[in-house]
């Protein structure tokens, strides 16, 4: 099969895949090509039968979701937006600022004036280099909405020449932190309407929902934990909301296809979970409907069989774990100034020589050697996990609150407004005190001499793993997550 995948910046990429290959296995071929490990943020999206824009269920084969044409023509956007500061890879950073300067030349972001003149000197810089009267160009009027005036103009050269001598790489981070702390940074529009027929615009972002009217007038904002229920039915989405007086009151929308309504409340949920939950529960996982086919065969032969079987989600990670697997991807990959900028990764040349324990190691029977390896995995993935997010140096010694997420160290943290988590106010930090990566090495290396002096069994795991189906209309709980 033949998938024709267009990048933000309209290049199209030719990509060949088996006939009944899922979309993840595209994803993969096209991030491979351009050197991506951070995936998790990308998806494919295609246009639907009614013109509406759907994601491309990564999980599921992609001849059960578009029709038989070939070759299948597919866009690589950015799913999930995080911040600047959070991803590792410039290749990444390179596409989010692709796909935010697309949004931004079709007026999908506004801002004001002075916001708009530093990131219009910003684009430039990164589009055509060093000012020069006789190519530089500028986005003031597709940023704010109105046509620049001849200061507003001369402000903007000003602080175009200011930039010469950066970089684009360094531009394109500049761009990217002023745009991700604009209210639509990351939010994903659908076009509903509500119980009384009216149009509206749907915003699903990381820290709720905002409904809109049809000029993007604010009419109300839904945030995740008063969100109790979200079903979708046919062409209707339904949520449960939570009111001030503790009753409970449905929110319906009604979209243009069942396809849509699908989209819609697909982004509902894998957006709470990415941006607010430490994992994606298995509720979540293994949500998933059957066709006629593949019921039958259910009732009538196996009830964990494959047949037939369509996940509804297909959100593997959330941000937290995205930059973690991210983070060791690189480390183990050789990119440690990435992935961790930590004193211990300098070795001297005396590391290289063999010891008196590595000799003894060899001796070990094989049961022993696997435990060994199996602890040292262990620890160093307690020490990364014990490192701030940030600065990749000092050990996690902050609490975020109220929010209560815990990933940097106080310095970095006494540095931020918003949880590089949840993206929640920061109203104070509280200072913790966790085990030290010391005390964790003396513990293991307890455990290994131990170890030595005795021949553990082997360790039988459990491969089974659990299943669940979910009726036609699904239903999703938000609040208590």
């Amino acid at each position: 099969m033949l998938c024709h995948v267009t990048r933000p910046d309209s290049v199209v990429m030719e990509v060949q895949v088996d006939a009944k290959a899922n979309g993840e296995d595209c994803l993969n071929k096209v991030c491979r090509k351009l050197g991506i490990i951070e995936a998790d943020y990308f998806g494919l999206q295609f246009t639907g039968s009614k013109g509406e824009n759907l994601w491309l269920n990564l999980r599921n084969r992609i001849c059960q979701q578009m029709d038989n044409v070939t070759p299948c023509r597919l866009r690589l956007r950015v799913k999930f937006f995080v911040e600047p500061h959070l991803i590792l890879q410039e290749q990444t950073r390179h596409l989010f600022f692709l796909h935010v300067k697309e949004d931004l030349h079709n007026g999908h972001l506004r801002m004001g004036s002075e916001q708009a003149e530093e990131l219009s000197a910003l684009l430039a810089q990164a589009e055509f280099g060093d000012y020069n009267q006789n190519t530089a160009q500028y986005w003031y009027s597709e940023l704010c909405g109105e046509e620049p005036s001849v200061a507003t103009i001369n402000s903007i050269i000003s602080r175009h020449k200011a930039l010469e001598g950066s970089s684009q790489a360094s531009v394109e981070y500049q761009a990217l932190q002023l745009v991700s702390s604009m209210e639509h940074y990351g939010v994903e529009w659908h076009w509903a309407r509500d119980a009384n027929g009216q149009r509206m615009a749907i915003g699903v972002g990381p820290e709720g929902i905002a409904v809109c009217k049809d000029d993007f007038t604010l009419v109300n904002r839904i945030s995740y934990p008063i969100i109790q229920i979200a079903t979708q039915s046919g062409k209707s989405v339904y949520l449960t909301v939570t009111k001030d007086t503790s009753d409970s009151v449905v929110l319906l929308f009604k979209l243009i296809s069942n396809r849509a309504a699908s989209g819609l409340y697909r982004a509902i949920t894998e957006t709470h979970a990415f941006y607010r939950c430490d994992t994606v529960t298995n509720a979540v996982m293994m949500q998933y409907s059957r066709d006629f086919k593949g019921h039958l065969a259910s009732l009538f032969l196996n009830e964990n069989i494959n047949v037939g079987k369509k996940y509804v989600f297909d959100i593997r990670r959330t941000a937290k774990e995205v930059y973690d697997h991210a983070r060791r991807s690189l480390y183990n990959t050789g990119n440690r100034d990435l992935a961790s900028r930590s004193k211990s990764s300098q070795h001297s040349p005396s590391s290289c020589s063999p010891t008196r324990d590595d000799q003894q190691d060899k001796d070990l029977d094989c049961g022993s050697c696997h435990m060994s390896r199996a602890l040292q995995e262990r620890l160093q993935k307690l020490r990364e996990a014990l490192l701030c997010m940030l600065c990749c140096e000092e050990e996690i010694d902050a609490a975020f609150c109220p929010c209560g997420h815990m990933v940097c160290c106080q310095t970095c943290a006494n540095q931020l407004q918003l949880c590089p988590v949840c993206r929640a106010d920061v109203e104070h930090v509280q200072h913790v005190y966790l085990p030290t990566c010391t005390s964790l090495l003396n513990l293991t290396l307890t455990d290994n001499s131990q170890l030595r002096s005795s021949n553990p069994a082997p360790i039988h795991r459990d491969s089974s793993s659990p299943h669940s189906c979910s009726p036609t209309e699904y239903e999703h709980k938000l609040c208590h997550t």
